[in-house]
């Protein structure tokens, strides 16, 4: 039954009518791969930018198995696992950063984002009056925010309100009590991964100002 299917395609793609029919619906995929294509450069997202990039590839290795073309067969094929999974990671990210911003303050979500630095005891991270450009979570030590008399232990995070203000100057010092391995972003990273997805930059805003509601409570609770 099987080979008689075969024989029978076999026969009709060999056929006048076979051909014509078949290069009409190569002609026909490899212009709707062109569109997808030049689609997918009006995305300013970049989840709806690898969904339509990820459609030209389906389409891509479609037309290539039918035209032979095996450039364009093998150029989609390495491209279409990689836009799927750099849509993957976009999707986790938002996930991520939405649990983090309907729970406790928690910049866990941010890791694989950031660069380890270490440190030594009496260090300063960085001091009042700096330029700053990076936040950072303590992974191992404590830290001492000077002026606020505040001891800083594993697991918290710093210098992220430094982004939202006017000058991006520090407004106080954090000087090492202990050894630290501390983990660091820069602002850089922060601005490429919202302009890459603006929903990032959203959920980051509503964790900001979290941490500053959670800061001026603390200030109120010292002060009554």
């Amino acid at each position: 039954m099987l080979e008689n299917l075969i024989d029978a395609v076999t026969s009709w793609t060999a056929s006048d009518s076979g051909k014509s029919t078949l290069s009409t619906v190569t002609s026909t995929v490899g212009w709707f791969e062109a569109a997808a294509v030049v689609g997918a450069a009006y995305f300013k997202g970049m989840i709806p930018l690898r969904a339509a990039a990820m459609t030209s590839n389906v389409l891509g290795i479609t037309y290539g198995l039918l035209s032979g073309n095996l450039a364009v067969l093998t150029k989609h094929s390495i491209n279409l696992p990689l836009n799927a999974t750099r849509l993957l990671e976009m999707r986790r990210l938002i996930r991520s950063v939405r649990a983090a911003s309907d729970s406790d303050l928690n910049f866990e979500w941010l890791k694989p984002f950031m660069h380890l630095d270490s440190f030594r005891a009496t260090d300063f991270v960085f001091e009042k009056g700096d330029v700053a450009e990076q936040a950072y979570l303590l992974v191992e030590g404590r830290i001492e925010i000077s002026e606020h008399g505040v001891i800083l232990e594993p697991g918290a995070i710093f210098g992220e309100m430094a982004l939202f203000t006017k000058n991006c100057k520090r407004t106080a010092s954090a000087k090492c009590l202990t050894d630290v391995r501390l983990l660091s972003i820069t602002y850089e990273q922060f601005e490429q991964l919202y302009f890459q997805n603006p929903k990032f930059g959203l959920y980051l805003v509503r964790l900001v100002v979290r941490r500053f509601e959670s800061n001026h409570l603390g200030e109120e609770l010292e002060s009554s």
